[in-house]
């Protein structure tokens, strides 16, 4: 018999439309469904072999095998019989079905004023995928894609893989697929990012990805994703990008209290704020009131007889730390808390701000490692 690779994906396709997938459970199945009961194996067995790596070579056509450092597959060239049971369900892929049912598919060019074709990284997609697949279980994840835009098509497998690996494949289909695939791959990711769909990433899962995706040109546009200038900071500027990278570093109790105003342009209420979290964690470690100035926390970092501690007291090193440390602490409620509080905001450009609001960041990691000491 003369094997075919057009043949071949033609009867492949037609046994998957027919739901009959016991030919495809192996390579040895299909070639005695293709070639019949009288088939000679010995013969037909190499040909048969060598078509079906042809056109998964082509990439017409995937299979499963085993795999293992202690597995010992044989060769489809020097002993195709047992090969062919050693392969299984087997499957077309798009680019398969397309090529069995005679379909050329000419890929439009992408809309210039959106898409130049340029990539979205592989690590981004993967973010994207990971982060969805945390939300949804392996059963929910088909039909939040589709719910969210995805055409059918592009959501076979959900159960043959983990959740994130089968996200990511879905995306990466989308993103090779021509420019309708990468215009719903655009929908999807920017009215997931947007917020428009089911369950929204969460603003440090967004701000990462939003950062990323902006350093490669890709800009959010009324929930599409759309290509732009790849975003850095220039020297001595300050990108809105820049911005919601640096507030997303921020100890998680500083954005936490920064973040809501700083999405209303209140970036100088952020920084009172953010101050005042850092005495009241103080108070709370301590048990101790009071109106947090220095006072207060002269007396929590003294020398002789500390409420809380920084370092190793037996130590030089450790009492300078703590020295050092109780000085940044009174600076900050004197310096910066405390004319907030008595005076009107001072007006503080982006940059100064954001350094205000780490300064706070860092006094609140410092805490964080602070021992307290029993009264």
């Amino acid at each position: 018999m003369r094997w075919d690779d057009l043949e071949l994906l033609r009867r492949i396709d037609e046994l998957e439309q027919a739901g009959n997938v016991a030919p495809l459970s192996s390579g040895l199945n299909l070639l005695q469904d293709m070639g019949g009961p009288g088939v000679a194996w010995d013969r037909e067995a190499p040909a048969f072999a060598r078509e079906l790596l042809l056109a998964s070579n082509a990439g017409y056509l995937t299979w499963r095998e085993n795999v293992g450092q202690y597995v010992h597959n044989p060769s489809p060239t020097s002993d195709p019989s047992n090969w062919l049971q050693q392969i299984w369900e087997l499957h077309l892929t798009l680019a398969g079905r397309d090529r069995a049912r005679g379909r050329v598919i000419h890929r439009p060019l992408p809309d210039p004023d959106e898409d130049d074709d340029r990539l979205i990284t592989g690590m981004t997609l993967e973010e994207v995928a990971r982060s969805i697949a945390d939300v949804y279980t392996a059963t929910q994840l088909p039909r939040y894609l589709h719910d969210s835009g995805v055409p059918a098509e592009y959501l076979d497998g959900a159960s043959e893989q983990p959740k994130w690996q089968y996200v990511l494949a879905v995306l990466e289909k989308l993103h090779d697929g021509g420019s309708a695939a990468r215009r719903v791959l655009r929908e999807f990711i920017g009215g997931w990012l947007d917020g428009r769909h089911h369950d929204p990433p969460r603003p440090d899962v967004r701000l990462r990805i939003t950062a990323l995706l902006a350093q490669q040109g890709w800009h959010i546009r009324d929930g599409l994703l759309v290509i732009g200038e790849r975003t850095h900071d220039a020297a001595g500027t300050l990108t809105a990008l820049g911005r919601d990278v640096r507030v997303a570093a921020l100890h998680p109790e500083i954005r936490q209290v920064a973040d809501r105003y700083i999405d209303s342009d209140r970036i100088e209420v952020a920084i009172f704020e953010s101050f005042k979290a850092v005495i009241n964690r103080v108070k709370a470690m301590t048990g101790l009131d009071g109106d947090g100035g220095s006072g207060l926390l002269g007396h929590v970092f003294s020398d002789e007889n500390p409420r809380l501690f920084f370092g190793d007291p037996s130590t030089q090193t450790g009492k300078d730390v703590q020295r050092g440390m109780r000085f940044l602490l009174m600076g900050a409620a004197a310096a910066i808390r405390n004319p907030d509080a008595h005076e009107q905001f001072r007006i503080l450009g982006p940059e100064e701000s954001l350094e205000e609001l780490a300064f706070a960041s860092m006094l609140m990691r410092r805490l964080d490692a602070a021992v307290i000491v029993d009264p």
